[in-house]
């Protein structure tokens, strides 16, 4: 009877260090995943952390126009899901363009603008005359001088219809 209960003593210790050392194993393991995950989520914050944040970034668009090469270059303002925000920076030809300014005028019945220093028709709009008040109306019929491009993008948001 002794031998049956030291035998069966015996099985109990072993079944209880061999399910002890099973499950420190998976504990271990379970700790190592553990750690492994932190570590590669780690480096992925440190990876999109360290991207650099485009806004106010400085983007160039290269284009050959009738064979010079033109750069255009806009700074991203703003951004999100559906929309982005860019400006368009002057260059030293742009800024030679707002200096020298913009007129408008009539044709046909519609608002025209024109770049000032080679009277060469800068945008057709869609802008009748009847949409303008009576004094512009009359600025309009003489040649309104408009003076940056601001201002001309203004004058055709504020009457575009």
């Amino acid at each position: 009877m002794k031998r049956i209960i030291y035998g069966v003593g015996f099985f109990l210790a072993v079944l209880f260090f061999s399910t002890g050392f099973m499950l420190s194993y998976q504990v271990a393991d379970l700790k190592d995943r553990i750690y492994d995950l932190e570590e590669s989520s780690a480096q992925v914050q440190q990876q999109v952390s360290a991207s650099v944040n485009p806004k106010g970034q400085t983007f160039v668009f290269q284009r050959y126009d009738q064979g010079t090469l033109k750069e255009e270059r806009y700074r991203m303002m703003s951004y999100g899901e559906k929309r982005v925000v860019l400006q368009q920076e002057r260059t030293e030809e742009t800024r030679k363009h707002a200096k020298e300014g913009y007129q408008l005028r009539l044709e046909e019945g519609c608002v025209v603008v024109y770049e000032k220093p080679g009277n060469t028709v800068f945008e057709y709009t869609d802008i009748p005359l009847e949409a303008l008040p009576k004094e512009l109306q009359s600025e309009v019929l003489l040649g309104k001088d408009i003076k940056t491009q601001d201002e001309l993008y203004s004058f055709l948001e504020n009457y575009s219809s």
